[in-house]
């Protein structure tokens, strides 16, 4: 493979069906504009592979003929993959993360040595690898696994395990492929890398694109998940409250009231259910028309409320859906876990800029972080021989990354 080339992956927002998918309730998550982007480079020192993250401060080089190639997995394939991660392999890779003292930053490069071990080969020449994120990384929109997803294709291009992606940006996908299966697949693994046990909804979205319906089943049942690849882009409005908040307290809260109130909680979880498989029939017409996009932000709507009878809503929270209900712009809710987090606005398509001007200038004087973006979209995507200055790329900010990268001629699998 002739370096430098780039991937990205978008990240993903839950817009249907968060904490109802915990009680085996089907839940909807849509890729989302804002993307992580991987440049690939050459370096002089064929032996030096080089990690380059400046969006969480870290930088990390090793020499790949130190790296424990005997405990490479023997791989061949999706179908071969372990279900746990290899343990010889794990246990070999803690001397290479010894003098990293950020948990933050050694799960990050435990993951990359881990896939790239996996999936590269002693041969192939050294690279640098340069990672930046145009999502707020650690606010529950899918960075960890937008970044797994680059890496997998990034090491799979490198070794030949996939063929250059041929689809253009605006060509309809007909059907999943098996280079995608095995992105998403080895994706996969590198979340389990990062989270030990990840539900594989974040790397899906971010290999796929489009938005995905998934639901657990009970037992050992294997979760379902059906791709809603060709989903048409929606305008949205993102904000970051800032607030911290922990997922499983939230979680646990819910449990606590559906136990202490478990009719009516059982009549807010079927409520939520049935929304979400309303929400799925409208998002997989051939044309959301206008009347469809109208009834997902009442969806939208009556989701919030619902949220709100289960506890995991947050002051700031209900702060930006006054904000942007009383400017008229759409219909807003929580994404994720809630307690703080995320917000979105589906926005409707009459909105003028200017308003939505207006409304992002209101939110930021409160303190709360803003990203214009739409919901849908390309999954995993290359572009090659990009004109990129390396040491330009790692200084960009997120307009200049977007203006710069993302116009170039990008393919996807």
């Amino acid at each position: 493979m002739d370096l430098p080339f780039v991937v990205s992956a978008p990240g993903k927002v839950i817009i249907f069906g968060e904490h109802a998918a915990v009680y085996n309730k089907p839940a909807i998550a849509a890729a989302l504009s804002l993307r992580t982007y991987l440049l690939v480079t050459p370096n002089e020192d064929s032996e030096l592979i080089r990690l380059e993250f400046p969006d969480i401060h870290f930088n990390k080089s090793w020499r790949k003929d130190h790296f424990p190639w005997d405990q490479k997995p023997n791989y061949n394939g999706k179908s071969s993959l372990s279900q746990e991660l290899e343990p010889e392999l794990v246990d070999a890779l803690s001397l290479f993360l010894a003098d990293i003292t950020s948990p933050f930053h050694y799960s990050s490069a435990y993951t990359f040595l881990y896939l790239y071990i996996s999936l590269v080969s002693k041969t192939v020449p050294g690279a640098t690898f340069s990672v930046r994120s145009t999502l707020p990384i650690g606010a529950g929109l899918g960075s960890s696994a937008s970044i797994s997803v680059c890496l997998a294709t990034a090491f799979a291009l490198l070794d030949g395990h996939i063929s250059k992606p041929t689809i253009g940006r605006d060509e309809r996908t007909l059907s999943e492929s098996a280079d995608c299966q095995f992105i998403e697949a080895w994706s996969f693994q590198g979340e389990k890398c990062l989270h030990g046990n990840p539900s594989g909804i974040d790397n899906a979205v971010a290999t796929h694109g489009g938005a995905v319906m998934f639901q657990r089943k009970e037992g050992s049942m294997p979760s379902v998940r059906t791709s809603m690849r060709n989903f048409p882009s929606l305008r949205l409005l993102l904000t970051n409250t800032k607030t911290a908040r922990r997922t499983a307290t939230l979680v646990a809260n819910v449990s606590t009231l559906v136990t202490e109130f478990a009719k009516t909680s059982e009549f807010i979880l079927n409520a939520i259910d049935s929304l979400t498989r309303e929400a799925y029939i409208l998002m997989t017409k051939p044309v959301l028309d206008a009347e469809a996009r109208r009834r997902l932000r009442e969806l939208i709507r009556i989701n919030h409320g619902l949220l709100i009878s289960l506890g995991v809503s947050h002051p700031s929270l209900e702060k930006i859906r006054m904000t942007a209900d009383l400017l008229a712009l759409g219909e807003t809710k929580l994404t994720g876990a809630g307690g703080g987090g995320c917000a979105i606005t589906l926005l409707k398509e009459s909105v003028e800029e200017s308003k939505v001007l207006e409304l992002v200038e209101e939110l930021e004087n409160e303190g709360f972080e803003t990203f214009e973006t739409t919901l849908g979209g390309k999954g995993v995507g290359a572009t090659f021989n990009p004109t990129l200055d390396p040491s330009e790329f790692i200084k960009m900010d997120r307009i200049q990354i977007e203006h710069n990268v993302w116009i170039s001629d990008w393919k996807f699998w």
